[in-house]
């Protein structure tokens, strides 16, 4: 895995999920007991990774790097990457920005990412066909972002992806996603000519996982339009590579052209350079035996793109409310999977727990939480210097840090935000408690946001 240069984005607002993240950064949000960003982190680093480089916002970069340096003490070396605030860029902006940093192909992960799964099989797949990029693709996860999330019920549609996969290969040969379309899905004949047998999946989603050869980035330097990688970057080479230099005309489709006032043009040609590691995987790989079906594979392509499909895996995105409850659902099973040579207590050391209360197998106590005489906690997480008061009873429930529940409260399947305050026997169902709010005693609430709207705007 040495051979890829590992970048980390960590600058997204969270935007589909901001009643969370109105006053932290989407990067830091607890799972479990650690922040986000630590899951991509932690992997990395168990894949021995010892440089990496992490994306973030500017007004934020303070935040994440003492969450992962302080709190988390990783022992890998951080290089933080601040981008502007006051600009909407998206993740191949990122990569652009950081361009001069990158010395070799790149391994890029999105920091909401959580998985026990080995990166060796992504990368033996990319080694393995010379790829010029291979994405990693996650099944069932949109059963999962169709669940009842915290908050007011609505009716929440999952755009779906079409992911066209050649049945004998893997060969990513076609993405594109639902809402380019209206009713019907047209595709070149030339596609069917050079694979007859194309499988079209609409229940894998995309990972924010990428292997990519170094090249990439100059394709990126002179599209200036590309913005994402997952929506314009990826269908972007997965079209391109159907296409062969020795027919191309010199027209827009064959090079790629800056926006700028620059004549210069970028040879997609370049993408499918390969070092002797490469080309040594390629000659030694089952998928060229000459003897076989696969002979004629690569078509002669000089752009090739991958999908490795992640199954029978803890693998998931937290990108909305319902994908981020469900990872601290199942965070207390498959965290001594995740831990690396440091290995993480399901209640924290500087934690007291009294000897009545009840705390179920696989919730997670943070540090310097107190749990009262008789209180029950049931799969949920609590994170750090938060009080739960005697008689309280927690269940399917993310309490984040410094916050206060007093004695006799009923939390059940919510998401409870920093620095919030709940007095006697408040009862709170299925609702998102925004940071620094206080609840009288007594109030009740269900399906609800509890949070000041007016002052999360201003933030």
């Amino acid at each position: 895995m040495m051979e890829f240069q590992p970048v980390v984005m960590a600058g997204g607002r969270g935007s589909r999920m901001t009643d969370l993240t109105a006053k932290i950064p989407k990067a830091i949000l607890p799972v479990g007991n650690m922040p986000m960003v630590w899951y991509p982190v932690n992997m990395l680093e168990r894949a021995g990774f010892e440089e990496m480089i992490i994306v973030v916002l500017k007004s934020q970069r303070k935040q994440i790097e003492r969450a992962l340096v302080e709190q988390c003490q990783i022992k890998a070396k951080l290089d933080f990457v601040g981008i502007p605030d006051d600009d909407d860029w998206g993740t191949a902006d990122s990569l652009r920005h950081i361009k001069d940093k990158i010395k070799c192909d790149l391994l890029v992960v999105s920091c909401d990412l959580i998985g026990d799964f080995s990166l060796n099989t992504l990368a033996d797949v990319h080694r393995a066909h010379g790829a010029t990029v291979t994405a990693l693709f996650m099944s069932g996860q949109d059963s999962i972002a169709d669940m009842a999330a915290p908050g007011p019920k609505s009716k929440k549609k999952v755009e779906l992806d079409f992911v066209g996969l050649d049945n004998s290969s893997s060969r990513l040969v076609f993405l594109s996603s639902e809402a380019d379309f209206e009713e019907t899905i047209s595709f070149r004949k030339s596609l069917f000519k050079r694979h007859p047998c194309i499988n079209i999946k609409t229940r894998l989603t995309d990972a924010h996982l990428y292997l990519m050869k170094q090249s990439v980035l100059d394709v990126l330097e002179e599209q200036r339009s590309i913005s994402a990688i997952k929506g314009e970057l990826i269908p972007y080479l997965v079209k391109k590579q159907f296409k062969r230099m020795q027919e191309e005309p010199a027209d827009a489709d064959a090079t790629v052209t800056s926006n700028s006032s620059s004549s210069r043009k970028a040879d997609v040609s370049t993408l499918a350079d390969e070092g002797n590691f490469e080309q040594l995987a390629r000659d030694m790989s089952s998928w060229n035996d000459h003897s076989g079906d696969m002979s004629d594979c690569y078509h002669g392509d000089k752009i090739r793109c991958y999908a490795c499909i992640m199954e029978g895996k803890f693998c998931l995105r937290m990108n909305t409310l319902a994908t981020y409850s469900e990872a601290n659902r199942q965070i207390g099973k498959h965290l001594g999977k995740l831990q690396s040579d440091k290995e993480i207590p399901s209640v924290h050391p500087t934690a007291t727990v009294q000897s009545r209360s009840q705390v179920g197998s696989e919730c997670l106590i943070g540090e310097n939480v107190t749990v009262a005489e008789k209180a029950t906690v049931k799969k949920s997480n609590i994170a750090r210097y938060s009080s739960i008061g005697e008689k309280v009873k927690i269940t399917n429930s993310v309490v984040m840090d410094h916050v206060t529940i007093a004695e006799g409260c009923s939390i059940q399947g919510s998401i409870i935000c920093d620095h919030v305050h709940i007095d006697e026997k408040g009862e709170i169902k299925d609702c998102i408690v925004g940071s620094g709010q206080k609840i009288s005693a007594m109030g009740k609430f269900t399906n609800e946001v509890l949070a000041d709207r007016d002052r999360m705007m201003e933030i």
